[in-house]
């Protein structure tokens, strides 16, 4: 009977270090398919074979990693027995496995590691397999951008229509985008990315067949200001997609550079809306922070989409910034996944991997410290000055703080621009009350508040 709780004991451990060792079977298959994205690669031969080289290099090491781990847990599980032998003189040779009680005995004791519960180091909203599902998702643009071709092709045969009326929600961070986003995206004519998407945000359809979430449990997102989400709210999710196409050239280590997009890369995102929309009567809506870096070659091809920019008084909007910076560096220093999730959607805002967009002049660089409102207002002088200079009849330029007193009126001037006419539910007001307390330049914050004047002045003229 003794030989029952040994072999238990053996298939547990065997389980149990290969369990306590299972990221080495999550970094062979992040490199595995790291080694197929290298292989899509559009590049010229000899860099593409440099890649390859370096993948297949990353990809042994992880096998031979394996395979060192799958060896010592074989060992583990041996131990048991082979005491087992010597206590009881008992050959090798004559143990039996084949009766079904042994047979569910090791099947016992290989599933029991694997159910328990093992203390985390830190705590993430996401579970060890669903980050190890969005770095293969996210980290590998070749395979991305082949998905997408693949489900652009498929969708090309609904014969839809390149609508050049589309929306995009703008500002700098913390000027009320994501209110203002949520409010349209109520209205029926609208359709965005929502977090269902993630990860494979440029195939959503072919992902819709595979993940169903039925949930609708809603939580406070981690910027802690009172906005709930769930798996069916919209976000800044379309990013990832000029990411891929620009392979990133334009993130810089300190900055994010204005550039141009291609005709051929604007009509693929028009594409892209297309597999999102899935309907010649929705009109594509996103929310993009980011989408200033390429608005003057999109409104080179496109005088017909609206682009709404938020501003805020920059004494407040720079305090806010200046806040949701310490509590993502804190926050990103217990879990670094969010950095992770932040750097894939192109979130530059605040945290570790914060940078100020440059625009014109890739030379500047905007000094300061971090943890000073000085600093960010001069990322908000930076911005809106640039705004300051964009004048367009569909570039609409919207005061936070009148769009809190009267959203109705705020919205109703989005809708007039497309032309669609909508019953609208109560809205209603709110009154923004924060009190900054930090030690600032007076000077900084008069050149901030006279383009703050000069954006509200411009407003009530148009």
């Amino acid at each position: 009977m003794l030989f029952y709780p040994i072999l238990f004991i053996s298939s547990f451990l065997l389980a149990s270090f290969i369990r306590i060792n299972r990221f080495v079977f999550y970094a062979l298959a992040e490199n595995s398919v790291a080694l197929l994205n290298q292989l899509m690669a559009d590049t010229d031969e000899e860099a593409k074979i440099k890649a390859v080289q370096k993948g297949t290099s990353s990809l042994l090491l992880s096998l031979m990693k394996t395979l060192l781990v799958l060896l010592l847990a074989i060992a583990m599980g041996c131990i048991p027995l082979l005491l087992y032998c010597l206590l009881t003189k008992t050959a090798p040779d004559d143990l039996v496995f084949n009766s079904f009680f042994l047979i569910l005995l090791i099947s016992l004791g290989t599933i029991v590691p694997f159910i328990l519960p093992i203390p985390r180091k830190q705590r993430s909203a996401y579970s060890e397999l669903s980050r190890l599902l969005h770095r293969i998702a996210l980290n590998n643009y070749n395979i991305a951008f082949r998905l997408f071709k693949r489900e652009s092709r498929k969708i090309s045969r609904l014969k839809l229509a390149q609508r050049q009326d589309f929306v995009i929600i703008s500002g700098l961070a913390r000027a009320g985008t994501t209110s203002l986003m949520n409010a349209l995206s109520n209205i029926h004519n609208f359709y965005s990315l929502n977090y269902a998407n993630m990860p494979f945000l440029l195939c959503p359809n072919i992902w819709a067949k595979l993940y169903r979430p039925k949930s609708k449990k809603l939580r406070e997102r981690s910027h802690k200001d009172g906005i709930m989400i769930g798996l069916n709210s919209t976000e800044a999710l379309e990013e990832f997609f000029f990411k891929v196409k620009a392979n990133d050239a334009y993130i810089k280590d300190s900055h994010l550079e204005e550039y141009d997009l291609s005709i051929k890369d604007y009509s693929e995102y028009l594409d892209y809306q297309s597999i999102i929309k899935l309907n010649n009567h929705k009109i594509y809506l996103a929310k993009n922070n980011n989408f200033i870096l390429r608005y003057n070659s999109v409104r080179g091809y496109n005088d017909d989409f609206v682009m709404v920019i938020l501003y805020r008084e920059p004494l407040t909007q720079a305090a806010s910034l200046m806040e949701k910076h310490h509590e993502y560096l804190e926050l990103q220093e217990k879990d670094p996944f969010v950095l992770e999730y932040m750097d894939w959607l192109g979130h530059h805002e605040f945290g570790k991997n914060q940078k100020a967009f440059v625009f014109n002049n890739p030379e500047l660089k905007i000094e300061g410290d971090k943890s000073t409102l000085d600093y960010w207002l001069r990322i908000w002088i930076n911005y809106y000055s640039h705004i300051l200079r964009i004048s367009h009849p569909n570039t609409l330029k919207i005061n936070y703080d009148s769009y809190c007193k009267n959203p109705k009126e705020s919205i109703e001037s989005i809708l007039r621009k497309i032309g669609i006419e909508a019953d609208l539910p109560h809205y209603i007001p709110f009154e923004n009350q924060r009190k900054v307390d930090h030690n600032y330049s007076r000077d900084i914050y008069k050149r901030a508040h006279d383009i703050y004047m000069r954006l509200s002045n411009r407003r009530s003229q148009n």
